[in-house]
């Protein structure tokens, strides 16, 4: 059975999604980034979202959150 994938947070751009997926996943928790946009020279200028398995997403937000300061409530 393949994992259900699904958005956990969104990106300004493709360069900071891959940043973040990166901060992720260096913690153990599977992500992907996934852009809608048409990109250019491979680059997509437009926002893009961080994907992560359903069972693991409260964890990825939370990786994403302590890495960008994010105050919860």
């Amino acid at each position: 059975m393949r994992d259900r994938w699904v958005e956990f947070a969104t990106a300004p751009d493709q360069l900071t999604a891959e940043t973040w997926a990166g901060l992720v996943r260096n913690e153990g928790c599977p992500c992907a980034v996934k852009s809608d946009g048409i990109p250019f020279l491979g680059i997509s200028a437009l926002p893009v979202r961080l994907m992560a398995p359903e069972e693991r997403v409260e964890e990825a937000r939370g990786i994403l959150e302590r890495f960008l300061g994010v105050e919860e409530g």
